[in-house]
């Protein structure tokens, strides 16, 4: 695959190939030593991964802009898109789009996959769903505030009991009341009764 991408890039004059790393550690040498415009990694890298190369990049404010070029487990790529990768490129892709993808990162704009986006918002749908007990469209989290204020429970009690603020309970009940359309406590106390869900 590097030799693939040094070929796509060598011959071109729009392009100057600053250094080639086999693994994340030698990787992060490159970037500190020529500290290139961009830098084109896997996240499936060896000795350091490509993920936590992102991270270090980012975290000692390097200028070279990430773009992430890979055929990765859709919940890695997951965590690429949340470090705020400005580029992301499927390996299935053409080395058209992977250039098209570096020219627009290299002008301060993003260019994310689309099909890998897509993946990504189907994923988190998917375990949304998955994390919804009894079809409800409530998360785990939400269903256990919801029963406690239906059994009488006061929010500093569900707090304590669940170890977060009341802050956090008053967010969660909030977001029961949207899903299950309820407008007060006794309201869901009704809806939960009606349902069976208590």
């Amino acid at each position: 695959m590097l030799d693939g991408l040094v070929s796509v890039f060598e011959g071109s004059d729009e392009f100057a190939i600053k250094s080639c790393a086999k693994d994340g550690e030698s990787a992060l040498s490159a970037i500190r030593q020529f500290e290139p415009d961009i830098v084109v990694l896997e996240l499936g890298l060896g000795k350091k991964h490509g993920l936590l190369l992102i991270q270090e990049i980012q975290d000692h404010g390097l200028r070279t802009v990430p773009i992430v070029f890979t055929g990765a487990p859709i919940e890695e790529v997951m965590r690429a898109i949340d470090l705020g990768i400005q580029g992301l490129v499927s390996k299935d892709k053409s080395k058209q789009i992977l250039t098209r993808c570096i020219k627009t990162d290299y002008d301060g704009e993003t260019w994310l996959d689309k099909d890998l986006t897509m993946k990504t918002v189907r994923h988190l749908l998917d375990r949304e769903k998955s994390s919804s007990p009894n079809g409800t469209g409530l998360t785990s989290r939400e269903m256990a505030v919801a029963k406690m204020v239906s059994e009488g429970w006061p929010n500093k009690k569900i707090a304590a009991k669940l170890f977060i603020s009341e802050g956090t309970v008053k967010l969660h009940l909030h977001h029961v009341y949207q899903k299950l359309n309820c407008t007060s406590r006794v309201a869901l106390v009704l809806c939960m009764q009606e349902n069976g869900w208590i």
